[in-house]
């Protein structure tokens, strides 16, 4: 019965950890398109471009990146954080 417990827990925790960086995966595609978007605004309109905007929007992006990989890494155990 504890090894069914322990299993099931294990499953949970990969479940939680696969979702978390799966959100993390799109929050980087949004970034990457925001920025593309920026790109192509630039050049057809530079004064279009806000820098204020933009400069909130990659601070908001990368706290919620940031506050992703914290609960990323606060799920995984030992054995499964990888070093390169």
């Amino acid at each position: 019965m504890e090894n069914q417990n322990q299993a099931s827990t294990a499953g949970k925790e990969n479940t939680t950890n696969k979702v978390l960086i799966g959100i993390l995966v799109k929050l980087r595609e949004c970034e990457q398109e925001f920025y593309e978007q920026m790109e192509i605004i630039g050049k057809q309109n530079s004064n279009e471009r806000d820098a204020e905007k933009e400069g909130k929007f990659y601070g908001g992006i990368s706290d919620c990146m940031a506050s992703v990989g914290y609960f990323i890494g606060d799920c995984a155990k030992p054995e499964q954080i990888i070093f390169k």
